[in-house]
């Protein structure tokens, strides 16, 4: 007796995995462009009351956020592609990172002001990815690939 075919992955899942992957991409890109960011460039932009001292210290700050942005990229890509490939506690992660990533990002745009347009715009497609790991048919599958 043959053993029954597993199941194939839903496609909600492929879905969200490179609507995950976009935004990572979006995220290092977002994150080049902060780390790289040159002292004139960034004096022209801020206020002229602002000291050069003080200029100095945002591009610290901005910078900053751009090597987190990288890592954060980087990170949502290894585990979106652990969570392709039906592993329960990876999709778990991804949607924890995702979140995470959402959350950090939105407060040092609004609250710090530090925030990269690009960088912004790459939560659109992280959240549609979290969201899509999180629909029921995705969901049943991790589980039943779990069960193997």
């Amino acid at each position: 007796m043959t053993a029954s075919p597993t199941p194939s992955r839903p496609r909600v899942v492929d879905i969200a995995f490179w609507a995950l992957i976009g935004g990572a991409v979006l995220l290092i890109f977002g994150g080049l462009l902060a780390v790289t960011v040159t002292f004139e460039t960034a004096r022209t932009a801020l206020s002229e009351q602002m000291s050069n001292d003080q200029v100095r210290q945002y591009l610290t700050v901005y910078r900053g956020v751009g090597i987190g942005s990288i890592v954060a990229g980087g990170a949502l890509t290894f585990v979106a592609s652990r969570a392709r490939r039906g592993q329960q506690r990876f999709r778990r992660a991804t949607v924890a990172l995702a979140l995470a990533i959402a959350v950090v990002v939105l407060l040092l745009a609004v609250g710090a002001g530090v925030g990269q347009p690009v960088t912004l715009l790459a939560l659109v497609p992280i959240a549609v990815g979290a969201v899509l790991l999180t629909r029921r048919s995705a969901a049943g599958w991790f589980e039943s690939q779990d069960a193997r």
